[in-house]
């Protein structure tokens, strides 16, 4: 479960030194540092099944990109940073974001997989702070109940089921993958 290591409140640069040192799947809440769990295996089976057709699919948008695992800095005092699964950017300068260790530019798409229970608790918190800091869409996968939730504010929220498709409009306009196709295991598993 997510826990504050330390009493006193870091700062991004703080924050920043923390990543380089090499500590990993840490944010920030308020200035507090929050520690969450690694990534389990169906986390990682879903981002895999996403990110090849998501790919695929961004290899024809000229200007829209992903990045995996980037913090987001929603809000400089107190510091409040966001590690989600996956952000898309779009910019003419294509990869813009990917060379840094934090950004505080605002993605397109924040796609959020709630596997671990940290993870899980206080989702609906983070979806309110990427939609207030200006994020147009979130999508949140959910690999225990196996759901897609997305979020295209100013319309309501939608919940997809398994035998769904998930669309990728108005931000990825073109996409669609079936909901099922996410909570497969990859064809090279043999649990």
């Amino acid at each position: 479960m997510s826990s504050p290591n330390s009493s006193s409140q870091l700062t991004i640069d703080q924050y920043e030194d923390r990543l380089a040192e090499g500590d990993r799947w840490i944010e920030l809440m308020g200035g507090r540092l929050v520690r969450l769990e690694p990534p389990d295996e169906v986390h990682g089976d879903v981002v895999r099944n996403l990110a090849r057709p998501l790919a695929a699919f961004l290899q024809s948008s000229p200007d829209v990109y992903a990045c995996f695992e980037l913090p987001l800095i929603l809000q400089r005092e107190p510091a409040t940073v966001r590690c989600p699964a996956i952000s898309c950017f779009r910019s003419p300068d294509r990869f813009g974001e990917s060379d840094k260790l934090v950004t505080d530019t605002v993605p397109v798409l924040v796609i959020e997989v709630a596997s671990t229970n940290d993870r899980r608790d206080g989702m609906s918190e983070r979806v309110k702070g990427y939609l207030d800091w200006g994020v147009p869409a979130v999508w949140v996968v959910d690999p225990v109940t196996r759901h897609v939730h997305q979020f295209h504010p100013p319309t309501r929220g939608l919940m997809l089921k398994e035998t769904q498709t998930l669309y990728g409009a108005p931000i990825l306009s073109g996409f669609e993958l079936p909901v099922c196709d996410l909570f497969q295991l990859p064809k090279w598993d043999r649990r």
